[in-house]
């Protein structure tokens, strides 16, 4: 390993030794199991998203309990939770036990973490361009409110490469294939401006146990993760601040 990435991880560990103020993390994903040993109280709410035609409306759900109805969710949080000890989470359930979900569902469930203050939310997911619309709305709405979104790039290639993705009001994230969590790349050109590691990642399985995830949808929490811990030390830090500090952290693998 070289000089530059062992100086990288260390300023991103060192994070973690720090007093760090605790930072609510909505996961909006198919549900997190807060009974899994790994996310024992850590998920300070729970909600699920109800599809009704081209509606959908959002439910209370106790916790603690599983809540997740296909482990995609549980995974992602666990990622979170493992790299910053200060992330509070927030379980929004808007997929089902298929690991689908329709447009309104996103967008009530987008509606939900603006509405709980979440500061950050990790949307592993991403959205057809037909919502585009409403989704732009939804994360200017968070920009102004100082809510940071960091949504996953589109695993398969299609004509977009997923939203809210595309926007620049959300940190964007592809999948990178390194061995620790401490290590970006910064991409250029936009719209996707990092990856991180998202291959072979043992990740907390709904349920009970570990499995091994790889995909966007597990890069996207390391990025998260990380915003926790840099929100953490700097409660303050604007989207364009967050993103300066991800960009000098990150290993540029490219000239």
């Amino acid at each position: 390993m070289s000089s530059i990435e062992q100086a990288l991880q260390a300023d991103l560990k060192a994070l973690r030794r720090r007093r760090l103020a605790p930072v609510p993390v909505a996961v909006v994903d198919s549900g997190v199991d807060a009974t899994h040993p790994a996310l024992r109280r850590r998920v300070v709410g729970a909600w699920k998203v109800v599809p009704r035609g081209k509606s959908a409306r959002v439910v209370k759900v106790p916790r603690p309990r599983n809540n997740d109805v296909f482990g995609h969710g549980t995974s992602v949080a666990g990622i979170v939770a493992a790299i910053a000890p200060n992330a509070r989470l927030l379980d929004i359930r808007v997929l089902d036990e298929r690991n689908l979900g329709g447009g309104p569902a996103l967008l009530a469930g987008l509606e939900q973490a603006i509405a709980a203050d979440a500061r950050l939310i990790n949307l592993s997911l991403a959205c057809v361009a037909q919502f585009a619309p409403q989704l732009h709305e939804l994360c200017e709405r968070a920009y102004r409110r100082n809510q940071i979104v960091v949504a996953a790039k589109r695993n398969m290639p299609l004509a977009d490469n997923g939203f809210p993705a595309e926007f620049s009001s959300c940190i964007s994230v592809a999948l990178g294939d390194f061995p620790t969590p401490f290590i970006l790349e910064f991409l250029d050109p936009p719209p996707i401006e990092f990856a991180a590691r998202g291959a072979g990642v043992l990740a907390p399985a709904a349920g009970g146990g570990h499995t091994h995830v790889t995909g966007t949808s597990f890069a996207t929490p390391t990025v998260t993760g990380l915003c926790a811990l840099l929100v953490g030390a700097y409660p303050d830090l604007r989207l364009f601040e967050l993103k300066t500090l991800l960009k000098d952290f990150a290993l540029r693998l490219r000239p």
